[in-house]
């Protein structure tokens, strides 16, 4: 799980400020620290851009994601067949 040491390390990594960090993200850097310190979650959105913008490949990720939703699709659809028969 990503906390918010992790997403501080990862933007302090790529050199971006909790200023700039809040202008990409269009909210105010009180939020960033918000996050940083684990007062409030981060949206999923918000995470991966901080993720894009940070420079960390998410294709790993992501691919693990549709498999897991390709998975539970096909269970849903057979599931599905077994309730119509």
């Amino acid at each position: 799980m990503i906390d918010g040491d992790d997403l501080k390390a990862m933007r302090k990594n790529a050199g971006i400020s909790q200023e700039l960090m809040a202008k990409k993200l269009e909210c105010d850097r009180k939020t960033i620290s918000n996050y940083e310190q684990g007062v409030s979650d981060i949206k999923s959105k918000q995470l991966f851009r901080w993720l894009m913008l940070c420079k960390i490949d998410t294709r790993s990720l992501l691919n693990e994601i549709r498999q897991i939703s390709g998975s539970l699709n096909r269970h849903d659809a057979s599931k599905l067949q077994d309730d119509e028969k």
